[in-house]
């Protein structure tokens, strides 16, 4: 006997992709987890014209690409058995901010709840690669912080904070979070207590109860330390690991890659805080845009948090028939810099490894290269600038500046030699990229020092006006910043005037630092 069963089509599985076009079998629709299929210029709310299905199936939904009066539209049509609550659609539909994606309209099409998005032609963080640090800071992490914060207060936790609910808008300058099906209101305690959501790779771990998980604003921000990394490297630090995979990395405690480092890697390390507490969030997130530098209080990362006095000692070395030993970073970075001279003798130490290894996993291949350095004083200097609590200070070969204003301050004068020792040895371009300054402004700074050097006046002038963002010079009194603003200046010189002027390295160096070279050798064959 043939059972019935076996004589219907075979049903699709949850999750599945079912390409525009194509039927499900009869009775399937009506099955938790399955969702009405639509066809190509059937009409969604009377106006929305399906043109395809996009290539985005989620576990709740099926989300098409729409038109309306040439307009493209994202219909979003949930499975059989979902639907947001009153509350969360009655966020989505009246929020106006612009870094969340609202639900222009919402209601019900053949018994599934549907919702209405703009649609974001410019892509998803998915669809790109590596992003340059500018990038990062100026437009990436002000975003997502922007929008987050907008979610948590007003009692929203998203729980699926990943590339591909990230989308581009305004040619790349804005980002807006999009995607909150699975978003949730957190109780009085500030918390979202239900089964553990999101998506592995982009998911922090979170402390377990029994069969659920509480999940605070504090998961969010967790989720976005994960995709940081991903803009950073271009991929998922846990691409194509298994769930036992990255559960397994987390417990042997997580490595991020030597790429992650500097004041994104600071960030980072802040938002991937083992402890929710002591996670970054809107403040601290808000803070390091504006410019502030800040070092994790769990400097570990997802391994047990020793107290200080647990940590294995370091023998840093006898002075004055004392015996100097460190337990933690702040203690080394302050040794190195009382010892200077001595501290050349650590970098070179199998000790110094393990020590450090204690407070940050990443940073072991970083020393190992050091010790290899010929320039005693680049590895020591370098070594400060991993384990300092703030590496946008620069101290070196005994001297400190406490800011790159103040070093750029002493190397235009042209007697500090260690400043200019600090310039030529090319610690000044890599202090640089290590704090994520501006790519472009590391590149002139490389282009001047190949074209003219680091060793004359001219050319730290020249540096130093680059390093400023200076464009204005005094002449005679007289504020210049173009040669149009010049000429003026110069008809009512003498001769002898110009020629010492032209002579001024200060001068040449505000000509090189606009790229005015063939103007001043026009000018020079005007005047003589």
């Amino acid at each position: 006997m043939i059972n019935a069963a076996e004589t219907q089509p075979p049903k699709p599985q949850i999750g599945q992709i079912i390409n525009a076009g194509e039927t499900i079998p009869p009775g399937s629709a009506s099955q938790i987890g399955q969702s009405i299929v639509l066809l190509a210029g059937e009409s969604v709310a009377d106006s929305y014209v399906i043109n395809s299905l996009m290539n985005k199936q989620g576990k709740q939904s099926n989300v098409y690409l729409a038109k309306k009066w040439g307009k493209s539209y994202v219909v979003k049509i949930y499975h059989n058995g979902w639907h947001p609550s009153n509350q969360m659609q009655s966020f989505l539909t009246s929020v106006r901010h612009p870094n969340i994606a609202h639900v222009i309209e919402c209601g019900e099409h053949g018994g599934y709840y549907y919702e209405i998005y703009e649609y974001y032609s410019e892509g998803t963080l998915e669809d790109v690669g590596a992003l340059s640090s500018a990038h990062i800071q100026n437009t990436l992490v002000p975003s997502i912080n922007e929008g987050l914060h907008e979610l948590h207060r007003n009692g929203i936790v998203h729980c699926d904070i990943k590339p591909s609910n990230l989308f581009y808008t305004d040619n790349g300058e804005r980002v807006v979070i999009g995607d909150c099906g699975i978003s949730g209101y957190t109780n009085s305690n500030g918390k979202l207590v239900d089964a553990v959501r999101g998506t592995p790779e982009y998911a922090p771990r979170v402390k377990a109860l029994l069969w659920s998980a509480a999940m605070s604003p504090a998961y969010d921000y967790g989720s976005f330390g994960l995709v940081l990394c991903k803009a950073v490297l271009g991929h998922s630090i846990f691409e194509g690991m298994s769930v036992e995979e990255i559960s397994k990395a987390w417990e042997g405690g997580l490595d991020l890659p030597s790429q992650i480092s500097g004041r994104l890697g600071a960030l980072i390390k802040g938002l991937l805080n083992e402890d929710e507490d002591q996670r970054w969030g809107y403040v601290q997130v808000k803070r390091w845009c504006e410019g502030e530098y800040m070092r994790p209080v769990n400097r570990s990362i997802y391994s047990r948090t020793k107290k200080e006095n647990q940590n294995k000692p370091l023998i840093f070395g006898r002075f004055e028939g004392q015996t100097v030993s460190v337990t933690t970073l702040h203690q080394l970075a302050q040794a190195i810099k009382n010892h200077w001279t001595q501290a050349s003798r650590i970098v070179k130490r199998r000790e110094l490894i393990d020590f450090v290894r204690q407070f940050d996993k990443s940073l072991v291949e970083k020393i190992r290269e050091l010790a290899l350095y010929q320039d005693a004083d680049a590895a020591v200097y370098k070594l400060l600038i991993y384990i300092e609590d703030d590496p946008q200070q620069i101290f070196y070969c005994g001297k400190e500046y406490g800011s790159l204003s103040e070093y750029v301050d002493q190397l235009s004068t042209g007697k500090d030699e260690i400043a200019k020792k600090f310039l030529s040895t090319g610690l000044l371009v890599f202090y640089l990229r290590y704090n994520d300054y501006e790519q472009a402004q590391i590149d002139r700074l490389e282009q001047l020092i190949r074209r003219n050097g680091s060793n004359d006046m001219a050319s730290i002038s020249t540096i130093c006006f680059a390093l400023q963002g200076k464009k204005a010079i005094d002449i005679f009194g007289v504020s210049v910043e173009t040669m149009d603003a010049l000429i003026p200046v110069l008809s009512k010189c003498s001769i002898k005037e110009i020629d010492e002027l032209l002579q001024s390295d200060r001068f040449i160096a505000w000509l090189n630092r606009l790229g005015y070279e063939k103007e001043m050798r026009r000018m020079k064959e005007a005047f003589i």
